[in-house]
Order: C-alpha cells, then sequence, then structure tokens
C-alpha cells in the first residue's frame, strides 16, 4: 500500500513537473529540452533525471509491481489531476525552485520504489 502511494504521488509530481517545463518551454520559444532564463548546469541536470528518467524508471516499476491497468489509470488521473486543479488553482507554469523539489521528489520516489522492489 506504501508502494503504491509512492508510486501515485511520484507519478503525479512527474506528470505536474512535466507539464509546467513544456509550458514553460512554448511561452519562451524554446527548442525541447532547453529552459531559458540562465538554469545553472546542476538544476539543468537534475531536471533531466527528475523528469523523463524518473517518470520512466517509476512507470517501469509500475508495470514490473502492479497491474498494468493500475499504471494506465494512474497516469490519466494524474494527468487530470494537473489539468483541473494544479493548473488552474497555482500560478502556472511553477517556478524553478519549486520545479526543483518536484524534481528531487520524482526522483527519490523512483530511487524509493526500485529499492523496494529489489529489496522485498
Amino acid at each position: 500500500m506504501i508502494a503504491n502511494t509512492i508510486f501515485f504521488l511520484g507519478l503525479l509530481s512527474g506528470v505536474v513537473n512535466s507539464r509546467s517545463v513544456t509550458e514553460k518551454r512554448k511561452i519562451y520559444n524554446a527548442p525541447y529540452g532547453l529552459l531559458p532564463l540562465g538554469q545553472k548546469p546542476l538544476a539543468t541536470l537534475i531536471g533531466f533525471l527528475g523528469g523523463p528518467i524518473a517518470i520512466s524508471a517509476i512507470v517501469i516499476w509500475g508495470f514490473f509491481s502492479l497491474k498494468w491497468y493500475y499504471v494506465v489509470i494512474s497516469w490519466i488521473i494524474c494527468g487530470a489531476i494537473c489539468r483541473q486543479f494544479v493548473e488552474k488553482k497555482f500560478n502556472f507554469p511553477l517556478n524553478n525552485l519549486i520545479l526543483l523539489y518536484s524534481d528531487l521528489f520524482t526522483i527519490l520516489s523512483a530511487i524509493t520504489l526500485w529499492i523496494l522492489y529489489f529489496a522485498i
């Protein structure tokens, strides 16, 4: 049950973060993979690890450890939560500091899930 909660929250954090980065890229008309405003190299590296790599690790863990339909339904629910609640209630796209913390949370969620997978 705890692993399912970590899975869902990590996936939600990754989806919200990914959507915010995509919106920020569109606002500044930046190419894929680049963020404007002179972002530091460490933040860029954490953004890359927390974005596509951590989300992929969480989803792969979900397919190994959970039923496939739970992963797909969770992805759809996370997208809906991002669209209906986060984008409409908060100042979207999120600022760089919140994105950094969200990336760190997504990375920690992925690492925790894989440690639990191999330890149990």
